[in-house]
């Protein structure tokens, strides 16, 4: 093998037959396994980062998928089977350890929590709170904590996010009610309501703490949306309900009622539901296909999965 500058680069190549030895980055996977507001940690066994702290995580093997790699990596490192949530990120780490490489990262739920233990490649591993975070040693994943962190707190906390074409979506004020009940009449089933009704859902908005309202505003500050949410316990789970999700018109086809959605299933995650419900028949064939469109079952009530 002979150095020689091929595409720019040099690179060891056979003077003989051609060949070429190329440095390509290694895929690894990692994972977020999250228990109640806490994140999975392992102390790790062996180089590199000997006794650091870091999330479970490791190479994908050449016959195995990216997501089997992440049950696998989680199950042999701290003893949980788990479920994958969603895909949470793929972050680059040209500068190793020890070899370049890229790793994607996947949010995931335990299925069998009391059976965490530190397992293959792991000294320890324990639950940790975000105030109790250790130092972790990849740059890599203390870039994907943080925004871990900062999702969870908005999603926990926060009260105002930025929107799409400049709007902002709030939680409902005071102020806000009686358009939001003007936005109501969107709804095929709310078209006629009577003073009664209208002034039966503005005491629910006063006084319903079981139920969150969130609203579209746009840079005029005018309400042109709303979502309403409201959350159940059962002896197994607790539900989620979008009980609304209105857009005004002129308003429409901007990303506002995906923006509401997304927050809608957020919130949904944060309060611990393991699915969102809607019931379809109160909405219009357009609001119907926008729920489709947005994973909902084709059924009365309609569900998707979030965990």
């Amino acid at each position: 093998m002979r150095l020689s500058v091929l595409d720019g680069r040099s690179r060891w190549q056979c003077p003989a037959c051609g060949y070429v030895q190329y440095e390509n980055p290694v895929p690894g996977v990692g994972i977020l396994i999250e228990y109640e507001g806490q994140l999975v940690l392992v102390q790790r066994d062996r180089p590199p980062r000997e006794g650091e702290w870091a999330l479970p995580s490791g190479f994908i093997e050449a016959d195995e998928s990216v997501e089997d790699a992440a049950v696998r990596e989680a199950h042999e490192e701290t003893g949980l089977k788990i479920e994958l949530l969603e895909l949470f990120g793929v972050y680059s780490f040209p500068e190793g350890p020890p070899r370049s490489g890229l790793i994607i990262f996947y949010r995931a739920h335990p299925l069998n929590i009391t059976e965490l233990h530190a397992g293959d490649d792991a000294r320890a591993v324990r639950l940790f709170t975000p105030d109790e975070f250790p130092p972790i040693c990849f740059r890599t994943h203390r870039e994907v904590i943080a925004r871990w962190q900062t999702m969870r707190e908005l999603a926990v906390n926060g009260n105002q996010e930025s929107g799409p074409s400049g709007m902002t979506i709030r939680r409902a004020q005071p102020a806000d009610h009686a358009q939001i009940v003007e936005l109501m009449r969107l709804i095929p089933d709310e078209a006629d309501m009577t003073q009664g009704e209208r002034e039966h859902v503005l005491e629910e908005l006063r006084t319903n703490g079981s139920v969150e309202v969130w609203v579209a505003e746009s840079d005029t500050h005018a309400v042109v949306g709303f979502c309403a949410l409201s959350f159940t316990k059962t002896l197994t789970e607790t539900r989620a309900w979008l009980d609304a999700l209105v857009v005004e018109p002129s308003s429409r086809r901007r990303g506002v009622g995906r923006a509401m959605f997304e927050l809608a299933m957020r919130r949904a995650r944060a309060r611990g539901a393991a699915q969102l419900l809607v019931d379809s028949t109160r909405g219009s064939p357009s609001a119907q296909d926008f729920y489709r469109a947005c994973g909902f079952d084709a059924e009365e009530i309609e569900r998707i999965r979030i965990r």
